[in-house]
């Protein structure tokens, strides 16, 4: 960390250009590989919908995260530990969540959404669209976990189906080793409008060089030593 940006210009080159990547493959604008796994990624997704919040004078109104029941268990857990209360959607007569039950759920109050999808029942939710849609209307952001992105990947992506946040396992989905706090890396992406809040340092390129940024005044800090 406290090396020289000259004098790692290879390393920075490659994080910088990993972001491009994922940001391709979900239709993200921006990527932090802070997070040390999906569980890191998604409470620091959690943060960055209350920084959102916070910052449009709305934290303590907006206090509510949307979740389904067979959606990965840290996406109740991670908001529940940010300060959120978590209402869980049950499954309907099609093993989906219910739409009529998001429907009932939001309010002033929903601060976002937090899913996966597929969920790890592996059951694809193709209105995932619509859910998106109805938390939007209410004033909500969308989060979407892709732990089990990997039969999806090039199919579609986290943007196409209005999500603002998500989150890849590069360990998983990308074949890189697991555990032993080695390879494993929950990389968070977001909109262009969220980019702000992303943890920091991040790599930039000014177009002869890369370096870690440091100025990030409204970034929701650190998630990992």
């Amino acid at each position: 960390p406290y090396q020289d940006d000259e004098t790692a210009q290879g390393m920075l080159a490659i994080i910088y250009g990993l972001e491009q990547m994922l940001c391709e493959i979900s239709g993200m604008d921006a990527f932090t590989f802070q997070p040390a796994g999906g569980s890191q990624a998604i409470f620091a997704n959690a943060c960055i919908i209350r920084a959102y919040h916070a910052a449009r004078g709305e934290a303590d109104q907006r206090n509510e995260i949307i979740s389904t029941s067979f959606s990965h268990p840290i996406d109740c857990a991670a908001p529940a530990v940010a300060g959120f209360r978590v209402i869980t959607l049950l499954p309907g007569p099609d093993g989906y969540p219910d739409l009529e039950a998001l429907k009932a759920a939001v309010s002033e109050r929903t601060a976002g959404l937090m899913m996966t999808n597929p969920e790890d029942t592996g059951i694809f939710n193709p209105h995932a669209r619509e859910f998106t849609r109805v938390v939007h209307e209410a004033g909500g952001l969308c989060a979407y976990d892709q732990a089990n992105a990997n039969g999806i990947l090039g199919i579609t992506r986290a943007r196409k189906n209005g999500f603002d946040l998500c989150q890849l396992n590069l360990h998983k989905a990308f074949s890189v080793p697991h555990g032993s706090a080695g390879g494993s890396c929950g990389a968070g992406g977001v909109t262009a409008e969220l980019a702000r809040f992303l943890p920091g340092p991040m790599v930039a390129f000014d177009g002869e060089r890369y370096f870690w940024d440091h100025d990030r005044p409204d970034s929701i800090g650190k998630v990992r030593s």
